[in-house]
């Protein structure tokens, strides 16, 4: 039996919980609705099983990665024009930790920030910075995503432009396992945080059922 990959796992919990109306303040946040969310998790599944196609000798296409592209581009599109600048801004300063960090970090075993998996940078740093920048758990999930396509979108140029006599297939690699646990993480880090300040600031006692206010 084939094992699924892990984004998909990912995936179904996440629509598991639309379902139970456990996610409805994350949603709210994001100004989605219930249908939205589990149209564009079904797309992101969908794009496991769309084939690659070869463009040229040495280029290749996962169709699937144009899915989860479409779906930035919308979301971008349906945000106000504020929140979209952002958005663009925090994707490409997280793409710009990840490529740092995977140039200059030390690649020896045993050294502390080798033992940290980079696959986790991009929704740790959208996280972080679109909570303290925005507070916005929607631009947090965007910019994780495209971060992520942004250093695929690069890796494969950079190959390419080398002497490699192999195919460079862009949104291959498991791109769709990172960018769903990038996704998901980054909107988790900028509640948890959000969450905590809301508690220090207010008390346990006194925050409503509806939140603080933030529909981003």
């Amino acid at each position: 039996m084939r094992n699924l990959p892990i984004s998909i796992i990912l995936l179904s919990g996440v629509i598991g919980l639309i379902f139970l109306g456990a996610a409805q303040r994350v949603l709210d946040r994001m100004r989605l609705t219930d249908t939205e969310a589990i149209l564009l998790l079904v797309l992101f599944i969908v794009a496991h099983f769309l084939p690659v196609i070869t463009l040229t000798q040495y280029l290749a296409l996962n169709l699937g990665a144009l899915i989860p592209f479409a779906i930035i581009i919308y979301l971008l599109l349906t945000a106000e024009k504020h929140e979209r600048i952002r958005a663009v801004l925090i994707s490409l300063v997280a793409a710009a930790i990840l490529y740092l960090t995977d140039k200059f970090l030390p690649t020896l075993p045993g050294q502390i920030p080798y033992d940290l998996d980079p696959l986790f940078i991009p929704g740790v740093a959208a996280g972080l910075i679109s909570y303290f920048t925005t507070k916005s758990r929607r631009t947090a999930f965007i910019s994780a995503i495209a971060a992520v396509i942004l250093n695929d979108l690069a890796a494969a140029v950079s190959i390419s432009l080398k002497t490699y006599h192999a195919q460079t297939v862009i949104g291959g690699g498991g791109i769709f396992d990172a960018l769903m646990i990038n996704g998901i993480l980054a909107v988790f880090i900028a509640e948890l945080i959000g969450e905590i300040a809301e508690r220090i600031y207010r008390g346990p006692a006194k925050i409503s059922d509806n939140g603080d206010g933030d529909h981003n």
